[in-house]
């Protein structure tokens, strides 16, 4: 009977992304309160099959950190952080557009993967709770994430962000007072500090003989060592997902004008234990690539190399919605 009903599951998830399937779907459009369209078997077969954690409830009851843990770093590693979500239909933007394609391709924005994210935990039995962030250098809150309660010990607090730019592969538990503990990953050293606001702000080690921009905003920790700021959350502005879903729906729309690198293509992957990222917009189209000491290289790509490194690195990635991506100059804005 489970066989059965994982594949009824299955077949609801993954399905093709016809325009009639996309019209059933009902659209997001900012409403005050809408459930995010996941069912509780949906979370259990999504965990168990596309994040390979067996027994999640199980682990939950015996142990909800390392099952928290276990799903950010997942989630993280099986997901590719992308705006390609934003293209499969000109202004449209909506949850089920964004569950489909991350089952289906693995890719997502912060908006769709968090989202998801959010709704498994909440089946699971985590309380949780979405937040703005915004990042560095930008004006506008753009991006989503997660808090999650009460894992360790009532009052306990976890910063769960499954797509971000800076790829976070843990849970980071919010019990230190001004600064965290410091980090390390394959792709950056980094800690985070308790801010004004109630705000927390992610920041990665200054890079040992690296320039940075003017515009780089440092902060000092107790020890006197400099960090630069990535992105900072609030962690108390109510309605996150409702204003992100909203706003972005806006910004396909052309109907709020933004930060210009909200508007264009950007892909990152994790490869050979260095962080890929790859921008394009209508004059160019940039890979870079950082390793863990935050040492960055920079090379400029054609359409002709860009299809390459897709086909060859992230086969869930169909060349048929690539070509959508190029034919629209790589700016999923509609006029």
């Amino acid at each position: 009977m489970m066989r059965n009903v994982c594949q009824f599951v299955r077949r609801k998830l993954i399905g093709t992304l016809s325009l009639s399937i996309v019209r059933y779907f009902h659209q997001y459009e900012g409403t005050a309160r809408m459930p995010y369209p996941l069912t509780k078997d949906e979370a259990n077969f999504i965990t168990e099959t596309f994040l390979g954690i067996p027994r999640p409830l199980s682990l939950f009851k015996k142990n909800p950190e390392e099952l928290l843990t276990k799903i950010a770093e997942r989630m993280q590693y099986g997901v590719h952080f992308s705006t390609a979500p934003c293209y499969v239909i000109p202004g449209v933007i909506n949850d089920n557009i964004g569950k489909e394609i991350l089952l289906e391709m693995k890719l997502g924005t912060c908006i769709s993967t968090n989202s998801i994210t959010k709704a498994i935990l909440d089946h699971l039995g985590y309380r949780t709770m979405a937040i703005l962030g915004r990042d560095r250098g930008s004006t506008f809150d753009t991006h989503l994430s997660n808090i999650v309660y009460d894992v360790t010990h009532p009052g306990s607090q976890h910063l769960v962000d499954t797509a971000s730019a800076y790829f976070l592969t843990r849970a980071i538990p919010l019990n230190f007072t001004s600064e965290s503990p410091i980090y390390h990953s394959t792709t950056m050293t980094y800690r985070f500090f308790k801010g004004e606001e109630k705000s927390l702000v992610w920041c990665g080690r200054v890079p040992e003989g690296r320039t940075l921009p003017a515009e780089a905003e440092l902060i000092t920790d107790s020890s006197g060592e400099q960090w630069f700021r990535l992105l900072t959350y609030w962690l108390e502005k109510p309605n996150a997902r409702v204003y992100m879903n909203d706003f972005m729906n806006k910004i396909v729309r052309g109907q709020v004008t933004t930060d210009p690198v909200l508007r264009y293509f950007f892909l990152d992957v994790h490869l050979d234990g260095k962080m890929v990222c790859i921008s394009a917009d209508d004059k160019a189209i940039t890979m870079k690539t950082r390793d863990s000491n935050g040492i960055v290289k920079k090379q400029t790509m054609t359409e002709e190399d860009l299809k390459y490194f897709i086909d060859r690195n992230v086969p869930s990635f169909p060349q048929s919605l690539l070509q959508k991506i190029i034919d629209a100059k790589f700016c999923y804005v509609t006029p």
